[in-house]
């Protein structure tokens, strides 16, 4: 374990005895959350108006969890870390460094001389990434139509995993129109008049980059939030419905990160969209003519509609 973390230049084995637990690096390679957005909804319309000119991303609370070889050695790791506010740690496996702030300290178990111990930090410096994706077909990745600002997800070398279609396909919730509810009467008076409105909502896109070393996850992942935290609103297009969505990123969460005796990477994380407007709907082909006019089968009849399915 020598070597692979140093808090302020020192080697944290070999001053304090503790090393980074086994996939204790999720909190450290998640990707911050944007600072609220300033939104706002119209009656008349579905979803909301977001101002997205300028979005900046928001400090990081990362959580990680320690082993302690000698537990004799913890509150000379606290003193250390209560020094000053920041303390640099360069993580040798992920090949980054960080400025941290220690926020609270959180379990702490012990047996005989080993012990656990989850210190929680502020990353108050988000970086903000560069990488450019790959070109379509030079990734690896087989797995091809989920698009987001006409780059497939595969040219950031990621598969689309479980779940991302349901939540893609699930409904907004209605928003609530004009009601009236009398203390004296039972029920309430609702707006029957009213067009139902739909709010905006959340669409959790999971994702898996799995690739040869560190190096190789670095320009995936931030390739990716590169495209995701640019100004103005992203256009995600979803295969199976044939349908574009406008949206803007809102915030990542890691379920699993896995760097292997080998040095191959495994992560598992949800990247949650807003989608700003989404009205359930579906899709028709009608019959024109050449001058666009639509074509009656019968004097009586409407036109000829071939509903699109999937």
């Amino acid at each position: 374990m020598v070597g692979k973390l140093f808090i302020d230049g020192v080697d944290a084995f070999s001053e304090y005895g503790v090393f980074v637990e086994q996939y204790g690096y999720k909190g450290v390679v998640q990707f911050p959350q944007f600072k609220t957005i300033e939104t706002i909804e119209w009656e008349e319309y579905d979803g909301e108006e977001a101002d997205l000119t300028s979005p900046v991303l928001d400090a990081k609370s990362v959580t990680i969890p320690f082993c302690i070889t000698n537990v004799r050695f913890a509150e000379d790791l606290f003193a250390a870390l209560c020094d000053k506010a920041y303390h640099t740690f360069v993580f040798s496996d992920l090949k980054r460094e960080y400025r941290l702030r220690m926020t609270s300290v959180g379990s702490f178990s012990s047996l005989l001389k080993l012990g656990k111990l989850q210190l929680t930090f502020s990353d108050d410096f988000p970086p903000t990434p560069i990488a450019q994706p790959y070109e379509l077909g030079q990734s690896g990745i087989k797995q091809l139509g989920y698009v987001i600002d006409g780059i497939d997800f595969s040219q950031f070398g990621s598969h689309i995993l479980k779940g991302t279609d349901e939540s893609i396909r699930k409904a907004p919730n209605i928003r609530p129109a004009l009601n009236i509810s009398h203390k004296t009467e039972a029920g309430l008076v609702y707006d029957e008049i009213a067009v139902p409105r739909f709010k905006a909502k959340d669409i959790t896109v999971k994702l898996l980059i799995r690739c040869s070393d560190i190096d190789e996850f670095w320009k995936r992942y931030d390739s990716l939030f590169a495209v995701l935290t640019k100004n103005e609103s992203r256009v995600l297009y979803f295969p199976k419905l044939d349908a574009e969505y406008e949206c803007y990123y809102k915030s990542c969460n890691v379920q699993k990160f896995e760097i292997t005796p080998s040095g191959r990477v495994w992560c598992e994380f949800d990247v949650v969209l807003r989608c700003i407007s989404s009205r359930p709907g579906t899709t028709y082909w009608v019959l024109i003519a050449e001058d666009g006019s639509l074509i009656i089968t019968e004097p009586e009849e409407a036109a000829i509609l071939f509903r699109k399915t999937f």
